[in-house]
């Protein structure tokens, strides 16, 4: 029942996330499911890499894994916003320029992804929206 959920689910989507813990990017990994969305479905199906919890690790570890996960699939870095108010914020952050390890309570990557998702829609010539 779930792989059958699964595929609908991927069959549906333009664009896959598949999101990582940046404490473990490879424990949280499943290449069953990178290779199930890349054989399967229609063709030009795209899959990011998300490496969330971006804050919880030294900055060196993670542009290391950054660069190694890019050689396969986009890859972004995220951290979740923790602020406790009706409106959340984001941070713009460039990681070559960020001397130490992401320490705000605003959203980081957020901005990156969207602007990922909107090429992929330019790209596929899309009017209206994409499906992730």
């Amino acid at each position: 029942a779930y792989y059958k959920e699964f595929r609908k689910v991927v069959e549906a989507a333009d664009v896959i996330l598949e999101v990582l813990d940046a404490r473990d990017p490879m424990g949280s990994r499943c290449k069953e499911v990178e290779e199930a969305v890349m054989a399967g479905g229609r063709a030009g199906k795209r899959l990011v890499l998300v490496l969330n919890k971006a804050d919880l690790v030294p900055r060196e570890n993670l542009l290391a894994w950054i660069k190694y996960l890019r050689n396969e699939y986009p890859t972004i870095p995220f951290k979740a916003s923790t602020q406790h108010t009706a409106r959340l914020g984001h941070a713009k952050l460039n990681m070559k320029k960020v001397d130490q390890q992401i320490s705000t309570s605003k959203c980081v990557g957020a901005d990156t992804l969207l602007a990922l998702l909107g090429n992929y829609c330019r790209n596929k010539d899309i009017k209206t929206s994409i499906r992730v």
